[in-house]
């Protein structure tokens, strides 16, 4: 499953009526028996409107080498995360706080994950 960064968290600040303690819950990161083993991929690219230095040095290095059908190069990261978690839905929600919380910068940022049961990719 592929996701966005999204900006609001949804109601999960504790502004929902459950309180601190369900939305830490909510969130997957403080589940009490993780059950399960979860693979992640994340990928993490800067905004198109911001500019990119290191991809402008590859795309002319490429063209240096002879690669001339390049027509333009975005440099960003990748992270592969091992996790556990009650379910993939959890999971998934722990790898959102990973990224929006230090993976990536939401000012010039955006970023992508995948998430799978530990084995299946």
């Amino acid at each position: 499953m592929s996701k966005e960064h999204k900006t609001s968290r949804n109601g999960k600040n504790g502004k929902n009526g459950k309180g601190r303690a369900a939305a830490a819950k909510d969130d997957g990161a403080h589940t009490a028996a993780p059950e399960r083993a979860y693979h992640a991929r994340v990928y993490v690219s800067l905004k198109p409107t911001v500019n990119d230095p290191e991809g402008s040095t590859i795309g002319g290095a490429l063209a240096a080498l002879g690669f001339r059908g390049v027509e333009g190069v975005r440099s960003g990261r990748y992270f592969q995360l091992r996790l556990r978690a009650g379910s993939r839905r959890g999971a998934e929600r722990q790898v959102d706080q990973m990224c929006s919380r230090l993976l990536a910068n939401p000012v010039i940022e955006t970023y992508t994950f995948e998430v799978s049961p530990d084995g299946e990719g």
